[in-house]
């Protein structure tokens, strides 16, 4: 089977990066963050490398260069990454065709991967920096489809971002159960031993 796995929500966890806008020297609540608006524009493809999206938080921030290189280090290359899901990606690894599916910058969603021992996991990186257009634009969905006639499903905990538009393309949902507060939201999953 073909597996489309989205990073973020899925793979890891990111936090709530306006935790470390003292790093830049940034109100926490300034609307628009500037951490976003340096995020979007790397993860949209507008910026193509770690060191222009450190020079665009810098003039965003006035922070320096080492504050901002420091922020990312926090932020986007320390995601919360459990163990067991190294150890679930490598068992899948072992009997599927994996690609990855991320509203992220290549670099590094690499990193992260890199680091915790999984990217050879993946036949392939699908990441919105390299497609610049974001999740849910079709382009990326393309991109994650296989060549033949091999089954696909796609494993997210956003059904509206993205698992609609799989369904529209063919790929069986597996919604991933997310714990938000005190509520579990309910998980949808296609019987995929019926396609």
């Amino acid at each position: 089977m073909h597996l489309v796995i989205d990073y973020g929500g899925v793979i890891v966890e990111h936090g709530d990066e306006r935790e470390h806008a003292h790093v830049l020297g940034v109100d926490p609540e300034a609307d628009p963050y500037p951490g976003w608006l340096a995020y979007f524009a790397f993860r949209d493809g507008f910026v193509q490398s770690t060191a222009e999206y450190v020079d665009l938080l810098s003039t965003l921030t006035e922070a320096s260069h080492e504050a901002c290189r420091e922020y990312v280090e926090k932020t986007w290359l320390d995601p919360e990454f459990p163990e067991e899901h190294v150890d679930v990606l490598r068992e899948l690894a072992a009997d599927h065709t994996l690609v990855l599916f991320g509203n992220m910058a290549r670099p590094w969603i690499e990193t992260v991967l890199s680091e915790h021992g999984v990217l050879d996991c993946f036949d392939d990186l699908v990441v919105s920096s390299d497609l610049q257009r974001p999740k849910p634009h079709p382009k990326g969905y393309f991109e994650c489809l296989p060549e033949g006639d091999e089954l696909v499903a796609f494993v997210s905990d956003e059904y509206n971002e993205d698992l609609m538009m799989g369904e529209t393309l063919g790929m069986a949902s597996v919604w991933v159960e997310k714990r938000r507060g005190d509520a579990v939201s309910r998980a949808r999953r296609s019987d995929l031993d019926a396609r």
